[in-house]
């Protein structure tokens, strides 16, 4: 155990440090705010088409939360989205969409979802038995269109930043850019192995495998003016690619028991920037904040510095525990670890390496299987409330 004096080394140092560094925003920047805006949604499950998981202006619980509502549903099984006042869950019993004020349920449909993204008025699903891609109306529930695929899924679909198509990727390693009104193939890509991640940015889609491989797609015009994918480059990782995230000259990309790499982007790029060989092995999300790569696993949330890798703080739990997704607003981190909903400092609270202090702004005993930060609120999925699974709002 370190001895006080070093520990007050540690955050007279860490004082210094923040005195002299810059903003959040920066490339190495660790100072956050609190974010203004208590109006925001959370429409993908990664937030946006980058799937940053993280948005600087929301604002969100940073003391301990009082309970807007609870209301049951089936156990979770892809990550809860909020857009036009309603939280949408893909759950075992089917997709659900709560009202955010009060909880009730505006419609139900039975089909068997394995993720949902919400653009425009529509809500995407996926299918986790059967492959088939859906379109709702999201205010009602209606069926716009259905698609069938060669396999089923294991990713949300992932409407494109330009508007013009939703991207779909089945387990038998087909990328699809479907047309928003009638689910008609645009054009297809099949990758080596099924499609666990997806993320884009303008007309750069990225894609992450069970196989670990890593693709970066352009979105072109052919002779004929109609588009295509192009793939400009395929890396070979050390593990299946749990989650991507894409910034303006990299990806960043997470894999089963391989670390995070941060890679090069555009024509015969894909070379490796940095690899953090010791991060966590995530479950379905890497924060993008600022100058921080945030992830969280079984054993601890690690953050690293967005530019060269460099571990920039650490927080360890007891023990070997399930985890969640991790998701970020303003200054603060929320996930999943252990039984437990925990709020971090995104900054890493105060201190050097190790010695760390202020770092959990609070912490509740709530089984998290998946959360969103919206209407200045958590919107958190458990397997547990009050012996049933079920969605739980905090603000």
């Amino acid at each position: 155990m370190p001895s006080r004096r070093r520990f007050l080394s540690a955050l007279a140092a860490a004082g210094a440090a923040g005195l002299a560094g810059c903003s959040g925003g920066g490339s190495g920047g660790t100072n956050f705010s609190p974010g203004r805006q208590s109006n925001t949604e959370w429409p993908l499950p990664g937030h946006g088409p980058r799937a940053r998981s993280y948005v600087p202006d929301a604002v969100a619980p940073r003391t301990p939360p009082t309970e807007r509502w609870r209301a049951e549903t089936g156990r979770a099984v892809g990550r809860v989205v909020v857009a036009d006042g309603t939280a949408f869950v893909p759950a075992e019993d089917g997709l659900h969409a709560l009202d955010l004020r009060n909880g009730e349920e505006r419609w139900h449909t039975p089909i068997r979802p394995y993720g949902v993204a919400v653009d425009d008025g529509v809500a995407y699903a996926a299918s986790r038995s059967e492959p088939l891609v859906y379109a709702f109306e999201a205010d009602t529930g209606e069926v716009r269109w259905r698609a069938e695929t060669r396999g089923d899924f294991a990713v949300a679909p992932l409407p494109a930043p330009a508007g013009d198509a939703v991207i779909v990727g089945d387990t038998d390693g087909r990328v699809a850019s479907l047309a928003l009104r009638t689910g008609e193939p645009r054009w297809t890509f099949d990758s080596f192995t099924g499609v666990y991640s997806l993320a884009a940015r303008d007309d750069r889609i990225y894609v992450g495998t069970t196989g670990g491989e890593a693709y970066e797609l352009h979105v072109v015009e052919d002779e004929s003016g109609d588009p295509r994918g192009v793939p400009l480059w395929r890396r070979k990782l050390p593990g299946t690619v749990r989650a991507l995230t894409a910034a303006r000259e990299s990806v960043y990309a997470a894999t089963f028991g391989g670390g995070i790499l941060r890679l090069e982007t555009g024509p015969a790029a894909g070379r490796t920037e940095w690899h953090a060989s010791a991060a966590p092995t995530v479950t379905d999300a890497i924060v993008h904040a600022g100058g921080l790569i945030v992830g969280a696993g079984s054993e601890g949330v690690s953050a690293f510095g967005a530019a060269d890798g460099a571990p920039r703080w650490r927080v360890a739990v007891d023990r070997v525990a399930p985890v969640s997704p991790a998701v970020a607003a303003g200054d603060t981190l929320y996930v999943g670890v252990g039984g437990a909903l925990r709020a971090y400092a995104l900054g890493g609270g105060v201190g050097v390496g190790p010695y760390r202090a202020d770092v959990q702004r609070w912490r509740r005993d709530l089984p998290v299987r998946t959360l969103a930060v919206a209407d200045g609120a958590l919107v958190v999925a458990s397997d547990d409330l009050d012996g049933s699974p079920g969605v739980v709002v905090l603000e």
